[in-house]
């Protein structure tokens, strides 16, 4: 019996010391600057700039991606850049970079938190708001 305590207890100290960590990602934020015929343009926020060889697939010029150098995948970030333009009773109006106008429906805390004018982050499938924490890229 003491040699089974014995054997599994240090079974669980070893396997507790082993790394469990999870893939790496080099996922890296970028602006679309262009769409060409022959893939995407990346802008950084230093605004530096290069091409990726993939088709639009819905993206527009403005659009914030995710993109991952070693993998090779681009995605849409689900937050996206915005300047509030409008704010009724019911409806914050938003303008996104790609020029798209966008409805939220109007929440209490929204009403002493935004006015006019202020750059916000939106996100489409919850429709929420929020505060701006990252910056523009340079032009």
């Amino acid at each position: 019996m003491k040699k089974l305590l014995l054997l599994t207890t240090s079974l669980v100290m070893v396997l507790a010391s082993l790394h469990t960590g999870y893939a790496k990602t080099y996922y890296r934020t970028f602006e679309i600057a262009e769409i060409r015929s022959d893939g995407i343009v990346l802008k950084d926020f230093e605004g530096g700039t290069f091409l990726v060889e993939k088709d639009s697939g819905g993206l527009q010029v403005g659009d914030i991606v995710r993109y991952d150098t070693v993998r090779n995948v681009l995605k849409k970030s689900p937050w996206q850049p915005a300047k509030i333009t409008g704010l009724t009773d019911s409806t914050v109006t938003l303008q996104l970079n790609n020029g798209e106008k966008v409805g939220v429906n109007m929440r209490s805390h929204y009403r002493e938190e935004f006015k006019e004018g202020d750059t916000v982050q939106y996100k489409a499938s919850s429709g929420q708001i929020k505060k701006n924490t990252s910056e523009k890229p340079a032009e």
